[in-house]
């Protein structure tokens, strides 16, 4: 029995104007009792057709736009979104590892695929993505033949839908490391043990920026630093730097990317918490001419940024600037979209008022093109990045 769900008045708007999800107070009426999880109609207050969703009475979002219209919803419709998706990354260059696609902002909601050379990382979110999986392995294969497919479903956006992590080997055979391939630099990530799907695919122009900005000489405080990325662009362009990160194996990888591409000797690691790490370098009367904060997301809701996160950006952004000298610049990141940009602003400000410094900025960016925002979708504009110059 065909199934579909009934708007209340008005409620339509906002899906017709691009907007991806419609809430339980959106439903006025459910008919035909779906599956969770399965494609229903969405009809407006008239009974006139909205399009295709996946639908999940038990998940906080009900309903996931598939389509506007009358479009079926099938494997060639899903084989369609992945061609579109990849066509949109055709510009992409000098690097072999791109996000192929970016769940809602290209129309696949619940779904993450990034490539690595010929590996892909697929990332499932939702119920209704989730019982596409096998479809979605054939559709991959078709269209990107690639060496093999592995799962990175274990995030905690899965606990409200119902579903238990996920990781592991979909199809063919994943190397281990893998090897990612960026503006003439070669890194070893893991898509089993690596952070996320293996590697910060959304950091990539910001590194480029750092690149360009330091010369030789140069000192780089690489906080956050996972694998060593932002340090190990820096000493490629002839500064030293040193990484930070509480994860063992990340820094180890570090120290392998430094040596991989002979810059060993101007990459030292530390392992540990990041305000006690920057608190001890500053005892040390250590400086830097350049401080990378890429923090974790830290927030997943907005009154969580009041209570207690925004403090510690405050603090961040302080140890940050005590540590620059004159003239140095700071990267400050947050890959959490409840964290505004203004929020991002006034920490870094607090954190300059408290240590005595004024600030001139040099640049304010945003994720690159494979990590899509969406203008009607304020949701997929996650990753901001402040880059401010100390001066006095």
């Amino acid at each position: 029995m065909k199934a579909w769900i009934v708007l209340k008045p008005h409620a339509e708007r906002k899906l017709r104007n691009f907007y991806p999800w419609a809430f339980h107070d959106d439903i006025a009426r459910v008919h035909g009792d779906p599956e969770p999880g399965a494609v229903v109609e969405v009809r407006d207050a008239t009974g006139t057709l909205v399009g295709r969703a996946f639908y999940n009475p038990a998940a906080h979002i009900p309903l996931r736009m598939l389509t506007r219209g009358d479009e079926p919803v099938d494997s060639g419709w899903l084989r369609r979104r992945l061609a579109e998706a990849a066509d949109r990354r055709r510009s992409i260059r000098d690097t072999n590892a791109v996000r192929l696609v970016h769940g809602e902002a290209d129309g696949l909601p619940g779904l993450i695929i990034d490539r690595y050379g010929d590996v892909l990382v697929v990332q499932i979110r939702n119920l209704g993505m989730e019982r596409w999986r096998e479809i979605l392995v054939d559709a991959l294969r078709e269209r990107f033949a690639p060496r093999g497919i592995y799962e990175r479903s274990d995030v905690e956006a899965r606990e409200d839908e119902g579903l238990e992590p996920r990781a592991g080997r979909l199809w063919g055979e994943i190397p281990d490391p893998l090897e990612v391939e960026e503006d003439g630099l070669v890194f070893e990530t893991s898509a089993i043990r690596g952070q996320k799907t293996g590697f910060y695919l959304d950091q990539r122009e910001n590194r480029r920026r750092l690149r360009g900005m330091v010369r030789p000489g140069d000192r780089v405080l690489d906080v956050y630093g996972y694998i060593g990325t932002f340090a190990i662009h820096a000493a490629a362009a002839g500064a030293t730097a040193m990484v930070i990160d509480k994860d063992p194996w990340a820094l180890q990888q570090a120290e392998r990317n430094a040596a991989r591409n002979g810059l060993a000797s101007r990459i030292t690691v530390r392992l540990g918490d990041a305000l006690e790490m920057m608190e001890a370098l500053l005892a040390e009367g250590r400086r830097f001419t350049h401080v990378v904060l890429d923090p974790p997301a830290m927030v997943k809701r907005r009154t969580e940024w009041e209570r207690g996160v925004r403090r510690r950006f405050v603090e961040m952004a302080a140890f940050a600037l005590r540590l620059l000298e004159e003239g140095g610049v700071l990267f400050f990141s947050s890959c959490a979209y409840p964290v505004r940009l203004e929020d991002l602003i006034e920490a870094v400000r607090l954190a300059a008022a408290d240590v005595g410094c004024r600030l001139v900025v040099r640049d304010v960016t945003y994720q690159p093109p494979d990590h899509p925002w969406i203008l009607q979708i304020p949701e997929t504009l996650y990753l901001k990045t402040l880059i401010v110059e100390k001066q006095g």
